[in-house]
């Protein structure tokens, strides 16, 4: 397996499952803008803790994400069976919104309806001010 960092798009709602040993897991897919209309897809596998952020966070189609993970390129089938193809299966390691470098916080969601984002904004940096010693010569 590879490890690889993605930035993209999130292409579905994320639906919480349950495994046989009782963990809750989601998998989704990121479409990621390699080129000028190029894109590649990825489908993102997370589980527990990791799943509780992505819901808490309000995580779903149209989020712009990055995150890292070990990938594995799989063997897949495609339509009912009958087209065989190669997936790009990622385990979640982390994850988080892509930073918004504008103030406005809230955008419309196509039809006209205004929703909030989480708060991804960069804390100010720490001032430090005080005597500074001199360097070594």
């Amino acid at each position: 397996m590879a490890q690889i960092f993605v930035l993209g798009r999130v292409e579905n709602n994320l639906e919480v499952k349950k495994s046989q040993n009782h963990s809750s897991y989601v998998c989704f897919y990121v479409k990621e803008q390699t080129g000028p209309g190029q894109t590649q897809s990825y489908q993102v596998w997370a589980w527990d803790t990791d799943v509780s952020r992505l819901i808490r966070m309000g995580v779903k189609k149209g989020s712009l994400v990055w995150f890292t993970g070990t990938m594995k390129l799989v063997d897949s089938t495609e339509n009912h069976g009958r087209d065989r193809t190669k997936l790009l299966k990622v385990y979640l390691t982390n994850w988080g919104y892509v930073p918004s470098w504008h103030s406005r916080r809230d955008h419309t969601n196509g039809s006209g309806d205004s929703e909030s984002l989480p708060d991804t904004s960069i804390p100010s940096a720490e001032v430090l001010d005080g005597d500074r010693e001199s360097l070594p010569e």
